[in-house]
C-alpha cells in the first residue's frame, strides 16, 4: 500500500478514537498484515478505525474498552430482542460476548483482533450474541438445576469437622436461598469480577488491564465483592431466622468456608440459574 494512503487511514482512525493509546506504527503494521492475506478485505476507513480500537482493547486500554462497550456491545439487546429473554439473561449474554472479545483463549490472542478490520464489527457482535444466547438456552435445556441443598453442601470438604457438619445441616436451606439471592443482588461489576476471577480463572493482572486500573485496585474490589456477598447472605439469613449467638457462630463458620469455596458456590448458582 502507498505510504500516503496508509498514513491517511491512520489519521482517520486516530480522529475516531483520540483517547485510545495506540502508536501509529503499530496500527500501520496491523493494516498491512490484514492486506497480506490471499483475499484481503476492502481498504476502508472503517477497517482502520476498527483495528485501532481492537488493538487498544487487546492490550487492556480502558478508553478502548469503554468505546467498545458503548459503540459495539450496545447492539446485543437489539440482537436478542426477538428472543424475548429476561433482562438478566440478556446482560449475561452481553458479559459473555465481552469476555469472548477481550479475553485470550489459551494461547490465542483476543478475538477482537480477529473480528476487527473487516468494517463490520457490529454485525459480528450481533451474530456472536445470538449464538451465545442459543448456547445458554441449549445448556439450560439439558442440565437439571442443582438443588439448594447441593449448593450449600459445597461448603463441606472431606476434612470438615463435626461441628461444621451439624451447622451446615441446620442452616442448609436458609444459607442456600440467602447466598443465591445475594449473588443476584450484587452490583454488576462485583458479580462480573467474581465470575471472571473464580470461575473463569482470569488473573488479577488481566482484570486490572481490562478495567484500566492497578492490580491493587482489583484486589480491593474483589475483597469488597466477597465482603458484600457474605454481608448480603448474612443479612438475608438473619431476616429469615432471626438473630442470636447460635446463628452468629454458624455465620462465622460459614464465612470461613465461603472464603475458600466461593468459586464452587458461584458455579453452583450459575448452573442452577441456567436459562
Amino acid at each position: 500500500m502507498e505510504e500516503a494512503r496508509l498514513a491517511a487511514l491512520c489519521e482517520v482512525a486516530e480522529a475516531a478514537w483520540p483517547d485510545v493509546a495506540v502508536a501509529r506504527a503499530e496500527l500501520a503494521a496491523a493494516i498491512t498484515e490484514r492486506l497480506a492475506v490471499a483475499e484481503p478485505p476492502p481498504i476502508t476507513d472503517a477497517l482502520a478505525i476498527e483495528l485501532r480500537l481492537a488493538i487498544g482493547c487487546a492490550r487492556g486500554d480502558a478508553a478502548a474498552i469503554r468505546h467498545l462497550e458503548r459503540s459495539y456491545l450496545d447492539v446485543v439487546p437489539l440482537a436478542l430482542a426477538s428472543m424475548k429473554l429476561p433482562a438478566a439473561t440478556v446482560e449475561d449474554v452481553r458479559a459473555a460476548v465481552r469476555d469472548k472479545l477481550l479475553l485470550p483463549d489459551g494461547d490465542k490472542r483476543p478475538r477482537v483482533l480477529d473480528y476487527a478490520g473487516l468494517g463490520r464489527l457490529r454485525g459480528l457482535v450481533q451474530v456472536t450474541a445470538v449464538r451465545t444466547a442459543l448456547t445458554i438456552l441449549r445448556k439450560g435445556a439439558r442440565e437439571l438445576p442443582i438443588a439448594a441443598d447441593d449448593i450449600a453442601a459445597r461448603l463441606a470438604t472431606p476434612e470438615a469437622d463435626a461441628e461444621l457438619a451439624l451447622i451446615k445441616e441446620q442452616y442448609r436451606a436458609a444459607f442456600a436461598a440467602a447466598f443465591t439471592a445475594a449473588v443476584g443482588g450484587l452490583a454488576r461489576r462485583d458479580r462480573n469480577l467474581l465470575r471472571l476471577h473464580f470461575l473463569g480463572g482470569v488473573t488479577l493482572e488481566r482484570l486490572a488491564a481490562m478495567y484500566g486500573v492497578h492490580r491493587a485496585t482489583v484486589v480491593r474490589w474483589l475483597a469488597a465483592a466477597r465482603a458484600a456477598l457474605f454481608a448480603a447472605t448474612r443479612d438475608r439469613m438473619r431476616a429469615e431466622l432471626g438473630g442470636g449467638d447460635e446463628l452468629d457462630d454458624a455465620l462465622a463458620l460459614i464465612q470461613s468456608r465461603l472464603d475458600v469455596s466461593v468459586g464452587r458456590l458461584l458455579a453452583s448458582v450459575e448452573v442452577s440459574h441456567a436459562p
